[in-house]
């Protein structure tokens, strides 16, 4: 059993809109292991007049939250280093991230020469959306954690907020089942596919617009304008 998790609604969201730096690398792209996309993203943890930020970078093949952080400012640097934790870990355990490609949203900090500089150095290919359904696993993640297990403790300070941040960020990692990994939890399912390699499946990246509501048209459009000639 994992912790109480509630769903209200969202906590604030971050994806900007404009020019994108990088261009969207996922559109049809083919994913068959772990370490080859991570997704970024970045929510506002409210709590009174208080805004904190809370960033988390997930494994798009088996959703595990591979890196995290909580801050009081929303400087590049504090992304930088929830990105340089993720990349250490990764590297500790033998795992050559040259190639793997970092999707995020628009957000400057990820454009900033601090941020670029990390990635380059380990041969990481940014990749970055313009609409927030096009980052749908980082999205995911930010919901799962700050909607739900946050909402539920309410941590009221930044050293609260750390503490149940990782709290939570465990509970998933370790118990939290996926239907798409075969009711097995993120690390479960990363474990067993080094012992059982038949059990990986191919994830397929396909952003799509979301429906758009169709406009009213209306009615006796055409006697109106024949009207408006007439004048």
């Amino acid at each position: 059993m994992g912790y109480r998790v509630k769903y209200p609604k969202r906590y604030g969201r971050a994806t900007q809109s404009g020019t994108r730096e990088f261009s969207n690398l996922l559109v049809q792209k083919d994913v068959n292991g772990v370490n080859q996309v991570w997704q970024a993203d970045m929510a506002h943890y409210l709590y009174g007049d208080t805004k904190l930020y809370t960033i988390y970078i997930t494994d798009v093949y088996n959703q595990e939250i591979v890196g995290y952080g909580a801050y009081d400012s929303n400087h590049a640097l504090n992304y930088r280093a929830v990105m340089r934790k993720a990349i250490s870990r990764a590297v500790g355990n033998g795992v050559k991230l040259k190639g793997m490609i970092h999707h995020s949203d628009g957000g400057k900090q990820y454009e900033s020469e601090v941020y670029k500089e990390l990635c380059n150095r380990h041969g990481i290919l940014q990749s970055m959306c313009m609409y927030s359904y096009e980052n749908p696993y980082a999205e995911k993640t930010n919901d799962l954690i700050n909607s739900g297990y946050l909402n539920y403790w309410k941590p009221k300070k930044l050293e609260e907020l750390r503490k149940c941040q990782k709290k939570a960020v465990a509970d998933h990692n370790k118990k939290r089942r996926k239907k798409v990994l075969n009711g097995l939890s993120p690390l479960q399912y990363k474990s067993m596919l080094q012992t059982q390699p038949s059990i990986a499946y191919t994830l397929k990246l396909k952003p799509r617009n979301p429906e758009q509501p169709r406009k009213r048209v209306p009615q006796n459009v055409n006697k109106l304008t024949i009207h408006k000639t007439e004048l």
